[in-house]
């Protein structure tokens, strides 16, 4: 039987803050979530390049002795390329219609590595079949709110994150929590965004559902503040 998800108890059908004000805060946290591993990455590489170009200095150094360091310090770029590739992309002003499978792998991106220190995983699904275009009929901000905060969600019951998206008549983007901690509780701040965007949230044991319009479909109201 498919349900709302749990939420708070408070008034949803109208936000205590406006999209932007809560595109902020989702931004905010991803940000904090990613800094420890960018850094980290970061450092990596500077600590590996260094230790090849010391080695490689070395008249008698092998390349056996500097390969292992080489091959480190080209994953923590790739690492940091990946990373700060998804924060641009979410930084900008989103262009409209806003692709959400694109939008969900650059947050995925940012993500990842942090849900990987804390013990968890967050992976997104490739598609069993080529998708359709998957842009869908809601703002830029009210489709970041939206997608970021449901992961922002997941990862807080700390269990393993898998997410898909299928696109027909309407676009779903599904995420699964499996082995959580703890219920999911999404804000009624988030719930206003969604019922405003006729985004419907759907829920069903371990996983749940953010069922989005397709562009072209009837323009949804933007929410006001309170």
């Amino acid at each position: 039987m498919t349900s709302a998800v749990e939420g708070g108890s408070g008034d949803r059908t109208r936000p205590t803050r406006s999209v932007d004000e809560l595109w902020l805060d989702v931004l905010q946290q991803i940000s904090a979530r990613m800094a420890h591993e960018l850094k980290g990455a970061l450092n990596g590489l500077s600590v590996n390049l260094e230790v090849v170009r010391s080695r490689a200095a070395k008249s008698d150094a092998a390349a056996s002795a500097i390969a292992p360091f080489a091959s480190s310090a080209a994953d923590q770029l790739d690492a940091v390329l990946d990373m700060t590739e998804a924060l641009l992309a979410i930084a900008r002003a989103p262009r409209e219609p806003l692709d959400v499978f694109e939008t969900l792998r650059s947050f995925a991106a940012l993500l990842t590595p942090s849900a990987r220190a804390e013990g968890t995983s967050l992976r997104v699904e490739a598609p069993l079949r080529e998708l359709p275009a998957t842009a869908v009929h809601a703002t830029g901000n009210v489709v970041r709110v939206v997608v970021g905060s449901a992961l922002l969600a997941a990862l807080a019951r700390k269990g393993d994150v898998r997410c898909r998206v299928d696109a027909g008549e309407e676009t779903v983007v599904s995420i699964e929590c499996a082995d959580a901690e703890a219920p999911l509780v999404l804000s009624d701040d988030l719930y206003a965004v969604t019922a405003a965007a006729s985004i419907r949230v759907q829920h069903e044991g371990q996983s749940f559902s953010l069922v989005f319009p397709r562009a072209g479909a009837a323009r949804q109201r933007t929410p006001e503040t309170a």
